[in-house]
């Protein structure tokens, strides 16, 4: 992990850790206290602003080490409004509809000036426009969705902010191995932020976040994961992700809206019938305990995630997996109702426990399942048998028409030396990613094929194969002028055995380069040393630092500039 992540988060955390308590002894004096009533758990008078020490170290430390533009700026403004509707609501209670209001505005700041929302959404013969306004109605649903999804597990200590911490750092994991640094650095800084805070949430908690710090959360949370982290257009690939990594709350909240409905309850209206408090109450398990069970869950979730990069088919079937015990567990808890049972009824039809729930079977219907056991039986066998034979048959098809070997897109010199041989062989490895981990071998490749003569002939060029092609005309006048002009007379006169025999990467990073009109793409900057065979007399060392600062467009990586960083004698 690159050290600016990990420094970003220390400072947001020392930041955070100083903060929390002059906020909750000032909130204090204030009156800004959680009220104990018949549905709370706490006791005593416990603060409820720790979300302002969080948004400001979060903003105080964004300051250093974000690279701002239009969608950070509107994640910051829309931050802004979501938390300035949570403080006054934390001071006042603010009524649900202006909450709600709050949330909506701070959506539609992200989506229309920030550009934030669901890439190439399209329906099927729905005109373009048209299937453009469902993203938009889709892209609020989920920043309000997930904003609520949590503040509602906000219900013991430690608890939001924990599950949030890991929820970040899944994002940030990543994010850096799609090469999003941006989304990276935004999210480590929140999670510092978060950390600090969470010394003094934990149970038993000195100070709780409110509804400034949750919502807040909730909705960077929300918007980050719009920013699509570890794909580049499919809008099903950019929310499948964040949904695996927030099932817990996600699936906590759309439990509450049922159970509501189900016992003719408002939706704001509070209960103890939460995900948490069902292990905390009905299960007995204390408020640690329940709060490190859930973190396990939710690291469980984000693994998940984490897999489906590379493993996506593993990944739906672990999910699915623990989807279905979940699904037990709130049927064994009574989360919903006493009466909804529905997968333990289904399997009492075969396991006929008098423990578990049963059908209320008719007379006929009784006769007809004694009678006709052994052949039902038969059939779903006959079923599970057909349906694996064609699945495995077309899996096997697919195996055979797809390419055994990728298309090759970065071309070897016709004399690559040892060096340029091994560098390929990881590029060819992993051109299929293509991100900043590609990008480091394209930028090693390309300089020691740039300041290796011992392979050229005059006027030849190393590097060309691996330049941008409208830049390549410009890149090959500089190196006549430059390098190349006095490696001509080398290779002239026979004294060109000069070679990169090995390079180290300094650094490699996100980059502020930026071509005109390609200002939408990724940049990389990426630091190299490469050391020669020998004295280079063109350089007059023994070995170079460069700069290699490369393109990501079209699925491929390209040299786009070179810089000198330093001569090493």
């Amino acid at each position: 992990m690159n050290f600016t992540f990990i420094l970003s988060f220390g400072v947001a955390f020392l930041i955070s850790l100083i903060l929390v308590p002059i906020v909750g002894k000032a909130t204090k004096q204030l009156g800004i206290i959680a009220h104990t009533n018949k549905r709370t758990i706490h006791h005593g008078i416990i603060p409820r602003t720790g979300g302002y020490a969080i948004y400001v170290s979060f903003i105080l430390t964004a300051a250093f080490f974000l690279k701002t533009d239009n969608q950070i700026n509107s994640m910051l403004i829309g931050g802004l409004i979501i938390f300035l509707t949570g403080f006054y609501d934390d001071i006042h209670d603010l009524p649900p509809k202006l909450k709600l209001l709050g949330q909506i505005a701070a959506a539609c700041v992200v989506i229309f000036y920030g550009g934030i929302s669901l890439k190439d959404f399209t329906i099927p013969y729905i005109p373009t426009n048209l299937s453009y306004a469902i993203a938009i109605v889709i892209t609020i649903l989920w920043i309000v969705g997930i904003t609520n999804a949590i503040n509602l597990i906000d219900g013991l200590d430690g608890l939001c902010a924990g599950i949030s911490i890991i929820v970040l750092l899944t994002i940030t994991m990543s994010s850096i191995r799609s090469g999003r640094f941006d989304i990276a650095s935004l999210s480590m800084i929140l999670a510092g932020a978060i950390g600090g805070f969470l010394v003094y949430n934990f149970h038993p908690a000195k100070i709780f976040m409110g509804d400034c710090g949750a919502l807040f959360i909730g909705y960077m949370i929300s918007v980050i994961s719009l920013l699509g982290y570890g794909y580049k257009t499919s809008t099903f690939f950019t929310l499948s992700a964040p949904i695996v990594v927030l099932t817990v709350p996600m699936a906590d909240t759309i439990i509450a809206i049922v159970r509501r409905k189900v016992n003719h309850k408002h939706f704001d209206e509070a209960d103890r019938g939460h995900l948490h408090h069902q292990l905390m109450i009905r299960l007995n398990l204390g408020q640690t305990k329940s709060v490190l069970i859930l973190y396990g869950v939710t690291i469980l979730f984000s693994l998940i995630s984490y897999m489906s990069q590379r493993h996506p088919l593993r990944a739906l079937g672990l999910f699915l997996l623990f989807l279905f015990i979940f699904e037990l567990f709130i049927e064994i808890t009574d989360m919903i109702s006493r009466k909804y049972k529905p997968v333990l009824t289904i399997i009492n039809i075969f396991v006929k426990s008098d423990k578990l729930p049963k059908i209320k079977e008719s007379e006929p219907y009784r006769r007809f399942i004694k009678k006709h056991t052994k052949r039902i039986l038969a059939i779903l066998c006959l079923c599970l048998v057909v349906g694996g034979g064609t699945s495995y048959y077309y899996y096997q098809k697919q195996a055979k028409e797809a390419p055994k070997h990728p298309e090759i897109i970065y071309k070897l010199n016709s004399d690559p030396t040892k060096l340029e041989k091994t560098i390929y062989k990881d590029i060819t490895k992993n051109q299929n990613n293509v991100t900043l981990e590609l990008g480091k071998y394209i930028a090693a490749y390309f300089a020691a094929d740039y300041y290796t003569l011992s392979n050229k002939d005059k006027n030849v060029i190393g590097g060309t194969d691996f330049f941008y092609k409208s830049r390549l005309t410009a890149f090959k006048n500089y190196a006549k002028q430059e390098y190349y002009k006095n490696a001509n007379t080398l290779i002239a006169n026979q004294q060109n055995d000069i070679e990169v025999t090995s390079y180290t990467i300094d650094q490699a990073d996100r980059s502020d380069f930026e071509l005109s009109g390609l200002e939408d793409y990724k940049y990389y900057d990426v630091t190299l040393t490469l050391k020669f065979n020998r004295h280079n007399p063109i350089i007059n060392s023994n070995g170079i630092t460069v700069m290699i600062t490369l393109i990501n467009k079209d699925n491929r990586i390209s040299v786009v500039a070179t810089d000198t960083m330093q001569v090493i004698e």
